[in-house]
């Protein structure tokens, strides 16, 4: 008998000690990388930048101009969601995907600034906001599934693993 408690003893010492595998939130190695603008004319140039650490970095420019974006990420089934931090300082913010502004509206950019009646300034003066922005991956394309409604026609934001050339042409 004492042979038979101290087996029993034993026994549910053993799987009391034994570490328990908590289930992982489901990953997808396949987002984490740095991704491409496909769709935007050169000399416009985007990056997404998804890193393993589940963070993100999103910076675009043209010419003058550009705008940056930082948070985190996300996976929900074959979706990664992004989310940026607040932005800290004076700046325009965006909302990311497609957006029409009409050319004569001067309140959006009022309105739309981190600090209400700030003057932002400099080439870096526009934060690009990802509200819980979804993507999706079809072959190599990272694709944005437009959550609003718009009036900019059929533009879909996509990111490719490749950058885009820009091609000399010759007359």
């Amino acid at each position: 008998m004492k042979n038979l408690l101290f087996l029993l003893f034993a026994l549910l010492t053993l799987l009391s000690s034994c570490k328990k595998d908590l289930p992982k939130e489901t990953e997808n190695p396949k987002f984490v990388r740095i991704w491409y603008d496909t769709v935007q004319m050169i000399p416009f140039r985007a990056t997404l930048d998804i890193k393993s650490n589940k963070t993100f970095e999103y910076r675009s420019g043209a010419c003058q101009s550009s705008s940056k974006s930082n948070g985190t990420w996300k996976i929900e089934n074959d979706t990664i969601v992004l989310k940026s931090l607040k932005p800290k300082g004076c700046l325009f913010q965006n909302r990311f995907g497609v957006y029409c502004i009409k050319f004569n509206d001067k309140s959006y950019f009022e309105n739309n600034k981190t600090i209400k009646g700030c003057e932002p300034s400099g080439s870096e003066s526009e934060y690009e906001i990802f509200e819980n922005e979804k993507f999706i991956i079809e072959n190599d394309t990272l694709i944005h599934i437009n959550q609003a409604k718009n009036d900019c026609g059929q533009i879909r934001v996509a990111f490719s693993t490749k950058e885009k050339m820009r091609r000399n042409v010759i007359k």
